[in-house]
């Protein structure tokens, strides 16, 4: 009997694994924060909302991103807003798995919900990296949870009110983030489509449709208005790949499965150790599978399980599509994990129903996401979360250099620019540069116009050959000092710059 009852307690180890793993986050907050801001994709939104002032365009890179700008440049008055603005990354986060949580266990019970809204958050320390971000996609997650629990509340609730605010959040990010569309809004039409036509409820069919009316008219007037006011988004690239290309694309999808899940196969120095890495990667794999399989084991289930079900199958399979049906993915390496995020939802949700009616098979999961859990608490604790460049190194006595010239504007590569600006607390003004013969032109990556306008007084340019965006100019000789850091040279000249970069309208 003692044992029968041990077996069962064991059933909740999802619920510890999740907080053991926010434990840890929280514990390692300071350091973790510390190593993400020097992260140019993370701390740029950062440092470019913070000097969100002047005239001309403002250049946002691959996709809007829209409703992070819209806290931050809310926020950005409140003292201490550096702060909010690193914890709301995570704390988004938690927040979405609560919300994943409480919709899976409306139609699947208490344990259900706990696992799935647990798992969610166990990802490997990669993307970790994203969840404690406003950037990096961290949107799309956000809006398929929302419009998942929408198809559970189809039933249970007649609010117009519930479906105004669903629309205009989804509405939303889906401008944001063009990956909602496939991650989120088509598998809530299909889902909705699905219960409505099961429970031949006019009304849910009703508030189905106009949810998915009005997020439509809120991503296109979200568009316009962004546009209105001179936002725009650089370097989207909407293609589709090559045929001959795909085979490439789905060895690449593979790898950022298991990659989110915590198994490295992307990135030099693989983490974990072989062969828990091996096992990682087939749970993280399994776990992906688990939407799909669950569609089709719920395919008799009550309406509303049924199209929570479908909701995520879809989800699963509509975002790895469009992942190896472009060639963004694999252009972009690694950092495609991100547009997966969405997955680990979807994961949560489907060995969460997959056990959901059996003791034996919840004690299977409650296993296997606790080792997860344990596997990717020990990567974090291990370090694999964070990690400075060279110029995260070599900052305190760059600022020391430009502090005593007196100059506190200047330009860099990508990768040095904006988060050497944040790190400094905005004391250093540093914006994105690239070579255009004998000349720089802005690097139009979380940018505004007018930072590349003459102001007169001493500037400078940094050049980070580990980070090769840029070289250093012929007429960098013309500097009146130039210091070596490690791989990094910093050229300080007595004159604005400015005059030597190359000024182009955004595309």
């Amino acid at each position: 009997m003692r044992t029968a009852r041990s077996a069962l307690a064991l059933r909740w180890l999802p619920v510890a694994a999740g907080a053991a793993y926010v434990a840890t986050v929280v514990v390692l907050w300071h350091e973790l924060i510390e190593s993400n801001n020097w992260d140019t994709d993370v701390s740029g939104p950062l440092a470019l909302a913070d000097r969100l002032r002047g005239a001309g365009p403002v250049s946002i890179p691959h996709y809007g991103e829209w409703t992070t700008f819209w806290w931050l440049l809310a926020t950005r008055w409140v003292p201490g807003h550096d702060s909010l603005w690193d914890a709301s990354g995570y704390v988004l986060a938690v927040a979405t798995a609560v919300v994943l949580g409480l919709a899976t266990a409306k139609v699947a019970g208490r344990w259900a919900g706990f696992t799935a809204g647990a798992t969610a958050l166990l990802v490997g320390p990669f993307a970790l990296r994203a969840l404690l971000s406003l950037a990096s996609h961290v949107t799309t997650p956000v809006g398929a949870v929302v419009l998942a629990a929408a198809v559970v509340a189809l039933t249970q609730s007649r609010s117009w009110l519930l479906v105004i605010v669903v629309g205009v959040i989804a509405g939303t990010n889906a401008a944001s983030d063009g990956l909602l569309w496939f991650a989120g809004v088509v598998p809530f039409a299909l889902a909705a489509g699905v219960l409505a036509r099961t429970t031949r409820r006019r009304d849910v069919a009703l508030r189905a449709a106009a949810i998915v009316g009005v997020t439509v008219v809120s991503a296109l007037l979200t568009g316009l208005v962004m546009r209105a006011l001179d936002f725009h988004v650089i370097g989207l690239d909407v293609r589709l790949a090559g045929v001959h290309h795909l085979p490439e694309n789905v060895r690449h999808l593979v790898r950022m499965i298991v990659f989110l899940g915590g198994a490295n196969y992307a990135i030099p120095g693989p983490y974990p150790r072989d062969p828990v890495r091996a096992v990682l990667a087939v749970l993280a794999i399994a776990g992906i599978a688990a939407p799909l399989i669950a569609a089709v084991r719920l395919r008799h289930a009550a309406p509303a399980l049924r199209a929570y079900a479908i909701f995520w199958a879809a989800a699963v399979t509509a975002l790895c599509l469009v992942f190896v049906a472009t060639p963004n993915a694999l252009a972009l390496g690694p950092k495609s994990a991100n547009y997966l995020l969405a997955l680990a939802p979807a994961a949560g949700v489907g060995v969460a129903l997959l056990a959901a009616r059996s003791h034996i098979a919840q004690l299977v999961v409650a296993l296997a996401v606790a080792f997860v859990g344990a596997v990717n608490v020990a990567s974090i604790v291990d370090g694999r979360a964070s990690g400075t460049p060279a110029v995260g190194v070599y900052a305190p006595a760059i600022r020391e250099v430009l502090e005593r010239r007196g100059a506190t504007r200047g330009y860099a590569g990508y990768w040095d620019a904006q988060n050497l600006s944040w790190q400094s607390d905005m004391k250093l003004l540093v914006a994105p540069v690239v070579n255009c013969d004998e000349k720089l032109c802005p690097y139009n990556f979380f940018t505004v116009r007018s930072w590349y306008e003459r102001r007169g007084g001493p500037t400078f340019l940094l050049v980070d050959p580990t980070n090769a965006v840029i070289q250093a100019p012929q007429w960098a000789s013309t500097a009146a000092e130039t210091h070596r850091f490690g791989p990094l040279t910093l050229y300080v000249f007595d004159y604005d710059i400015a005059s030597r970069i190359r000024t182009i309208p955004p595309s």
